[in-house]
């Protein structure tokens, strides 16, 4: 066992020799059996996927095994094709919230005044479900078709919204919510946990519309942990 992990941590050295030594932009490189990719910026990836390819903490390209969010890889560490298997991870790792979490806030885009989160640089004005399915995983939500979405606008002045990136993100069940109540004029804090109980979603449209997203919340009242896990958000109807 020794000697199998010294000649790991030497081959992890050799990659990160290789890598340090690189200067080309947005390309992958190799150390012996080791992948690793170096970004536009030149920075080299950890903890997110690069197309259908998963990089590590160490920023080692994972093979024959399961991503931190459920995806299966095979030898040559490319993704399987089939979904998530939560039950193979024992804390999955949202690499959308993950990258959101390691994404400088900025400006929002809309909501003028206020700082929102972003996904590498880019404002997140809102993320949501592509439906209404929502997974109850013990201690979190997984929404599993989740988009991320910024601002576009037209030649008036009008905002709508793209597609920055997908996939599954998971919502703590203790992840707080500034709720109010339109019937009573109330505000309250309540729990992502309390609020599923009361609509059967993470959105309080779902008590008028029955095809809602199961999320939607904004992203200047979101908030992620180092996790990616979503440990605030909102869940009124907004214009």
């Amino acid at each position: 066992m020794r000697s199998k992990t010294i000649k790991l941590l030497l081959a992890v050295a050799a990659l990160s020799a290789v890598c340090a030594m690189t200067s080309m932009a947005g390309q992958w490189l190799k150390a012996g059996d080791y992948w690793c990719y170096q970004d536009d910026n030149g920075d080299f990836v950890k903890n997110r996927w690069v197309g259908n390819y998963y990089l590590g903490s160490d920023g080692i390209m994972l093979t024959n095994t399961y991503t931190p969010d459920g995806y299966y890889v095979g030898t040559d560490g490319c993704w399987d094709g089939r979904g998530a298997n939560l039950s193979a991870v024992e804390n999955p790792v949202s690499s959308l919230g993950l990258t959101i979490y390691n994404s400088p806030v900025v400006n929002d885009e809309i909501n003028y005044g206020e700082k929102t989160l972003s996904y590498n640089g880019r404002a997140v004005q809102i993320i949501e479900s592509r439906d209404n399915v929502i997974h109850d995983c013990g201690t979190y939500y997984e929404i599993p078709n989740a988009v991320v979405e910024g601002a576009v606008f037209d030649q008036y002045g009008e905002h709508g919204y793209e597609t920055i990136a997908s996939g599954p993100i998971y919502v703590r069940k203790s992840a707080t919510v500034d709720f109010y109540d339109y019937n009573t004029g109330a505000s309250s804090i309540k729990t992502a946990e309390q609020i599923y109980l009361m609509y059967g979603s993470l959105y309080q449209g779902s008590l008028y519309w029955s095809e809602s997203p199961s999320l939607c919340t904004i992203g200047c009242a979101t908030e992620v942990d180092a996790d990616g896990f979503i440990t605030k958000l909102s869940v009124h109807e907004f214009e």
